[in-house]
């Protein structure tokens, strides 16, 4: 949380984050999104999971698995 709020006042062009939300209550990683997701900025986002907030944004996704890119597309191409 320190370094996302370092990078806001910053106004950054490019937010690299790796998981974000870890160990918060679902309710503070929900905004987490959020706030992320209303950045004007290019943010490139590492999760386990695709947040459910994110899923209804228009965002383009990779997904990896071991390495290799098993899915690339928007955000509502994704399978339910």
């Amino acid at each position: 949380m320190l370094a996302l709020s370092r990078a806001l006042p910053a106004r950054a062009r490019v937010v690299l984050v790796d998981e974000p939300a870890q160990g918060m209550s679902p309710s503070v990683a929900a905004r987490t999104h959020e706030l992320l997701g209303g950045l004007d900025a290019c943010v490139v986002i590492a999760e386990q999971r695709l947040p459910p907030v994110l899923r209804e944004r228009h965002a383009l996704v990779y997904e990896l698995r071991r390495g290799a890119v098993v899915f690339a597309g928007e955000t509502s191409e994704l399978r339910h």
